[in-house]
């Protein structure tokens, strides 16, 4: 009887000891911030040489959208701007009638899940014992998009470029981490490069 009682006590010890807050890793991306980015192969970036920036990051969540601010949030529209203009790209206003747009969504998810284990029902069959557990993890993606303005209508208007920078966020990222993965983003795609006069 000890002995059955023992492995029992172990086999509860175990299966509540692999609990954990992160997704399993078959469906997560680990806490390092992770690059995606994609273009349009049939797009002539020389054909582009002027653009235009949205003054902010807009953010988007499961209870409302808002509009980020803070230095984070500064750090990574100035590392666009800086990428941009290294890549013979010119910065004008939106009233000038640029090339290029470009804007940031920055989307945050929270999933909540419960669980629970009926270990003690397997030993005390007449009183079962279902303790049930939550946990949660959050994700972060920002997407940059390079949207040609030169070739929009009123109702179209075509992505030439776009980067996902994706990462659970039960960890802290700094600015400069941030930043440097916007860099990334760029150094992934040289065809993004204008010599247009």
């Amino acid at each position: 009887m000890k002995t059955k009682l023992m492995l029992l006590l172990m086999g509860a010890g175990l299966i509540l000891a692999s609990c954990t807050k992160y997704p399993p890793s078959s469906d997560r991306l680990l806490e390092d911030l992770a690059v995606i980015t994609q273009y349009d192969t049939k797009a002539d970036f020389n054909s582009y040489k002027t653009y235009s920036l949205a003054p902010s990051i807009t953010k988007v969540t499961d209870k409302d959208t808002t509009v980020m601010t803070g230095p984070t949030a500064d750090a990574v529209l100035a590392q666009i701007d800086k990428d941009m203009q290294a890549r013979g790209f010119v910065k004008v206003a939106t009233t000038a009638k640029p090339d290029l747009g470009i804007e940031v969504v920055y989307y945050q998810n929270t999933t909540v899940y419960t669980y629970y284990y009926d270990y003690w029902g397997w030993y005390y069959p007449y009183y079962p014992y279902y303790p049930v557990y939550y946990s949660s993890y959050t994700t972060g993606l920002a997407n940059i998009e390079l949207i040609d303005l030169k070739t929009a209508t009123t109702d179209r208007a075509y992505i030439r470029w776009n980067a996902y920078i994706r990462g659970l966020l039960t960890g802290s990222h700094t600015t400069a981490e941030i930043t440097a993965k916007v860099d990334q983003a760029f150094i992934q795609t040289p065809q993004l490069v204008t010599t247009a006069k």
